[in-house]
Formats: structure tokens, sequence, C-alpha cells
């Protein structure tokens, strides 16, 4: 359900805001005056904004470019209206004590919905391929078994550390984005770690969804491997496996 207000009198904005702030979405185009005081001051002249009031208490006032809005104030702010002589839209918080105080001169509509929030699901996070991994190991091969996840060494944390059938430990590190030379420097500081500790029976596997050419050649050059990893249809594809056992 929504409501949608156009161009009203002070009177008739006032009622209307007074019954949906802390309530449901609003949305108000207007030309407006906005004076800050905080950790310092400013006024922006009146001039054509869109003014957002959230029912946690965030308000957002936007201008017509850049992402970033002119003013705002964060959830748990205050918010208080006064229709003396202008109506006006006061958004206050105390911890830092900060007023922005919107001056509203001529009001072009106000909407209001009911707005539910829905699930939320980040697809291809450093730890969803690890999850992948662990739930199906013979995404990375046929035989491989996850030992431990996080695993510290004087460099730094292994993503997933496992065995494949052979019984030689392999070394799994991921990465959400292109991969490039760093990465197979990290994962060669962990391959020598265990090389010096273990002896010859170790490998060090990169997984990406892509590798730059110069990773690539160090990859294969250090005689470590790569496996691509489809964030898309989460499925992991070997292709460059320079085993060095």
């Amino acid at each position: 359900m929504y409501s949608i207000l156009s161009e009203p009198s002070n009177d008739e904005a006032y009622r209307f805001l007074l019954n949906k702030i802390y309530k449901e979405l609003t949305v108000i185009f207007a030309d407006c005056e906005i004076i800050y005081k905080g950790r310092a001051e400013s006024i922006a002249s009146n001039a054509a904004r869109l003014i957002i009031l959230k029912p946690d208490g965030t308000v957002i006032v936007h201008e017509s470019t850049k992402r970033e809005p002119l003013n705002w104030q964060p959830p748990g702010t205050k918010i208080l209206l006064d229709k003396y002589d202008k109506l006006r839209i006061i958004a206050e918080r105390h911890r830092p004590k900060e007023i922005i105080e919107i001056v509203l001169e001529k009001i072009y509509y106000i909407t209001s919905s009911e707005v539910k929030d829905g699930d939320f699901v980040i697809k291809g996070r450093e730890i969803d391929i690890v999850d992948s991994i662990v739930k199906n190991p013979n995404l990375i091969e046929d035989g491989f078994r996850a030992l431990s996840r996080e695993y510290k060494t004087p460099y730094g944390k292994i993503d997933l550390l496992g065995i494949d059938k052979k019984g030689n430990l392999v070394i799994v590190e991921v990465k959400r984005s292109k991969a490039q030379l760093q990465a197979v420097s990290q994962l060669y500081r962990y391959y020598t770690y265990f090389k010096e500790t273990r002896g010859s029976k170790v490998r060090g596997i990169l997984v990406s969804p892509d590798i730059t050419q110069s990773a690539k050649e160090l990859l294969y050059k250090l005689g470590l491997e790569f496996i691509k990893y489809n964030i898309k249809n989460e499925e992991l594809h070997a292709i460059a496996n320079f085993k060095t056992i």
C-alpha cells in the first residue's frame, strides 16, 4: 500500500507527515533550504531536493547529482515537525549533537509506503567459496578432504587446509576477484612453509574467478595450481593444474 499527496498546502503536508513519520518510508520532493548545526555549520540555499524519511529515524537529502547525499542523519534520529511560519522538518541527534533543519518552501509531492525488508544474500564472498568446497570437496578434485579452515601460520591464515587421495597436504587459497601476483605470492609463502616442515608431499591451489596472465605465469613457474571458480553457477573448474608431485 502507498499514499501520494500532490502539491499539498503546509497544513495538509503537516497532517500527512505527522501520521507517517516512524511508520512508513516517506519521500518528499520540494524546494527547500537546509540548515545544519553540529560539528560544523552549513546552509544550503533554497533549491529542489529529494528528502527521504525512514521509519528507523534515518533522514537523507539528495540533490540532482552525485551518489552521496547533501545531508543525512543516521537511524535513531529524532524527527520533529514545526509549522509556525513555514513547514520545517527538524532531525536531531545527541551523540554527537547535530541538527538538520529542512525548511520546506514549496512541496511538489509526498509519497509514503510500507516497505518490508526482504532477505539479502551476498554470493561470491571468499567465505562462501570456502563453504562450497567444504560442503562438496570434489569441487577441488575426487578424493579431496577438507581438514581445517583459517589455519594459522607465521605468514597469515590459510583459507582451507586439506588432503588429497594420495595423502598429500593441500593448501587452498581463495580470492573472490581476479587473482593478481600478490595472491600467488601469498599462496607460495604458505606452500614454502609447509614444504620446509612436511617435505615434498605438499600442494598449493589458488581458487578464484580468474587470474592475470602474469600471475598465471608465476604460478606455473612455482609449481602451484589454479582452479577457476564460477560465482554465478557456484562451480569449480581446474584450468591450470601444475602439479609438483
